[in-house]
């Protein structure tokens, strides 16, 4: 993933920190335990709630950098990075800062165990700057980037209307809530895809957005069916791309939208021995 943007953007005054956000759980257990061991003066795990430290080999973890070089090193060889943060905090101070925005309270429900950090999901908290946890999740945080299909994207964070924020609870809205509640076809296609191997190149966040574009085009195919929609979509993410996109291919599609021909079929013809 192109970091050209994101590594010309470091600060370069002193009172600002790099810290590297990532999931444990992206790595198997032995290898994250050894890492942790390395560098453990430098991690600070963002599930310091007492009903989440058993989960903490498994979720997010703040890894404080000390200059260019070492964050691009850490972004090629470390599995699961999900965000680069630039701050004036202390990095044990924004991990407690950002551990808020694990548990959100959605509307007429209790707490919930959330990725707050998921290009979906902060891109939506980032713009609620009327509301007292948005002072406390984004103070003192001057650049966030996420990764995106090919390069790291910085996000566009609104600056807080609070000028004394009380609650730092994330509770919301149910508009707001359903933009952020993950749909039951893009979370089942995700968690298939996510058991092959052409899922493991890439981070989480981006598997995300792979998913909703493969799924995207199954729509513009005209497939409403949503076992030919689930097909078409895991075809395209397991390397089939080239097989949907030729004019063999596209010319059987209409039967396959008449009830005709069953996908499974036509796409049978178009996998290689």
């Amino acid at each position: 993933m192109d970091t050209t943007a994101l590594l010309a953007a470091l600060p370069t005054r002193a009172e600002e920190n790099i810290c590297l956000l990532f999931e444990a759980g992206a790595q198997p257990e032995a290898d994250f335990l050894a890492f942790k061991k390395q560098h453990d003066h430098r991690l600070h795990s963002l599930y310091i709630h007492p009903q989440l430290t058993e989960l903490q080999h498994y979720g997010p973890w703040l890894l404080e950098v000390d200059n260019e070089e070492q964050l691009n090193t850490y972004l090629h060889a470390l599995p699961g990075c999900v965000a680069v943060i630039i701050s004036t905090c202390y990095p044990s101070s924004l991990a407690v800062q950002l551990s808020r925005g694990c548990t959100i309270l959605p509307p007429e429900s209790t707490a919930v165990l959330v990725r707050f950090y998921a290009s979906h999901v902060i891109a939506v908290l980032a713009t609620h700057k009327k509301c007292d946890w948005h002072a406390y999740l984004f103070n003192g945080i001057t650049q966030w980037w996420l990764p995106g299909e090919t390069q790291w994207q910085r996000l566009s964070i609104a600056v807080s209307e609070i000028e004394n924020p009380r609650n730092h609870v994330i509770r919301l809205d149910k508009t707001t809530w359903q933009q952020i509640a993950e749909k039951p076809e893009v979370a089942t296609l995700l968690s298939k895809w996510q058991e092959m191997p052409a899922s493991r190149v890439f981070p989480p966040c981006t598997q995300r957005l792979m998913v909703i574009k493969a799924l995207n085009k199954a729509g513009k195919m005209g497939l409403e069916q949503p076992a030919d929609r689930m097909l078409y979509a895991l075809f395209y993410l397991d390397g089939g791309r080239n097989q949907l996109e030729s004019d063999a291919l596209k010319a059987e599609l209409p039967s396959v939208v008449s009830g005709m021909k069953p996908l499974f079929d036509v796409l049978a013809r178009y996998t290689a021995p």
